[in-house]
């Protein structure tokens, strides 16, 4: 039982990880799509932004920003000098700023998002040099909002070419700027991470209490289990320690019916003591040592049990020439619970087969036993609940008491229901020394 009870908690710990794992994998594939459609949603809205920005100032990306770079040159060409600090270069970014802020606020209205966006250039390459003129991770900030940009996510990108030429007449120089300028829009949504567990906590919820009543109700049945174990522990101490008791008055009511004059009292006493002792013997079964069971014996026995069950009608075949293992004491008390047990559940006919290789069949053709009982019925005070079952004496020990002795010669015994009714038992003994 333990055993069993021990393997039932591993795979229900088994099962319990597998559904944890599912659920999990579940809650988070929902926030992913939860995650998705937010950050959709969220593009969306800067794609918006964006496009107002562009209809506010279309200029911001060409000649003005080129004069904001020879701004920076104090007399210098502008190809001769390294940009140091690009992000001081556009000089209109506060205003730009300023302003998509505002559309930002206006477009996010009340839907409870948090963004921040940034537009930049991040590329600025001479193309009279083939030099690139920004820093290695510098970049421009044409504008962007209060909240800064931590986790840019793509927004849009461009590249635009800025060809101009100037001349001095004084200094006899004429010079030519032709910049390719790659830009790029990115946004994010800040709070993210909230709007999604806001809408996936009922999911984790449900989810955490279904485990939570699966571990719940597998702890109650393991303890009702646990209590039901330990009051048939109880009642199988109870019934051994009553068989126990039974010895001391079987005892002395042998000594008494020597002295019993009446023959009839003292066959009907003979009769119960011996009822008495089958019983016990049924509970205590005793390994002594005893002779060997030859064929005659076997055959003397069955001419004893037709007598004994009159209106039964038997059929046997004994076909054993040496038994080299079976003892007497233990082969009666086998077949004595076989053929009792095939009697009290409405048998009226039994087939009886013995062979040389100590392989022995019975069959009857009684009520039977439910197929799924037959996994049970070698349990100890196992008894098939059922309504015919209800008006049938006995204590469950009959079948047990037959597997006990086979396992002690190491045998093997099956059962299966016929196709009409009633049962086969099949039996098989290593007929060695």
């Amino acid at each position: 039982m333990n055993r069993k009870r021990n393997i039932t908690i591993i795979l229900f710990t088994f099962s319990l990880i597998i559904l944890v794992a599912l659920q999990a994998y579940y809650i988070q594939n929902s926030y992913r799509l939860e995650e998705k459609d937010y950050n959709r949603q969220a593009k969306e809205i800067a794609g918006k932004v964006m496009d107002e920005m562009d209809k506010f100032d279309t200029n911001a990306n060409d000649n003005r920003l080129v004069g904001d770079f020879e701004r920076l040159k104090l007399g210098v060409t502008f190809q001769d000098e390294q940009i140091k600090f690009p992000d001081k270069i556009y000089s209109s970014e506060i205003q730009y700023s300023q302003k998509m802020e505002s559309l930002l606020k206006k477009n996010v209205g009340n839907s409870g998002f948090e963004m921040a966006m940034k537009n930049e250039i991040y590329s600025v390459l001479d193309e009279l040099k083939n030099e690139e003129l920004l820093p290695k991770g510098k970049s421009i900030t044409l504008f962007q909002t209060i909240n800064k940009v931590e986790k840019p996510m793509s927004l849009t990108e461009s590249i635009w070419s800025s060809h101009q030429s100037k001349t001095n007449t004084d200094l006899n120089v004429d010079e030519r700027y032709n910049y390719l300028v790659k830009s790029k829009a990115t946004y994010q949504l800040l709070n993210i991470q909230y709007l999604v567990l806001r809408k996936i906590i009922p999911l984790i919820i449900i989810s955490l209490l279904i485990i939570i009543l699966i571990i719940y109700l597998f702890r109650n049945s393991i303890k009702n289990l646990n209590r039901q174990e330990k009051k048939i522990s109880q009642l199988h101490t109870t019934i051994d320690s009553i068989a126990h008791e039974l010895n001391t008055p079987i005892t002395t009511l042998k000594f008494s019916i020597v002295q019993t004059s009446d023959s009839e009292t003292k066959a009907l006493l003979e009769r119960q003591i011996k009822r008495l002792e089958n019983i016990v013997k049924s509970i205590h079964h005793s390994d002594s040592e005893d002779i060997l069971m030859d064929k005659m014996e076997m055959e003397n026995y069955f001419t004893n049990i037709k007598k004994t069950y009159k209106d039964i009608n038997f059929n046997i075949n004994v076909d054993l020439i040496k038994n080299k293992v079976f003892r007497q004491n233990d082969f009666v008390q086998m077949m004595d619970n076989l053929i009792d047990n095939s009697v009290k559940y409405g048998a009226k006919n039994l087939d009886i087969i013995i062979n040389d290789n100590l392989e022995i069949e019975i069959s009857d053709d009684g009520i039977g036993i439910p197929k799924d009982d037959l996994k049970f019925i070698f349990d100890k005070y196992y008894r098939v609940s059922r309504t015919e079952n209800l008006n049938i004496n006995g204590l469950g020990v009959g079948l047990f008491l037959v597997k006990s002795i086979l396992d002690k010669y190491k045998g093997k015994i099956s059962v299966k229901s016929n196709l009409g009714k009633g049962v086969t038992f099949k039996i098989q003994i290593p007929n060695e020394n």
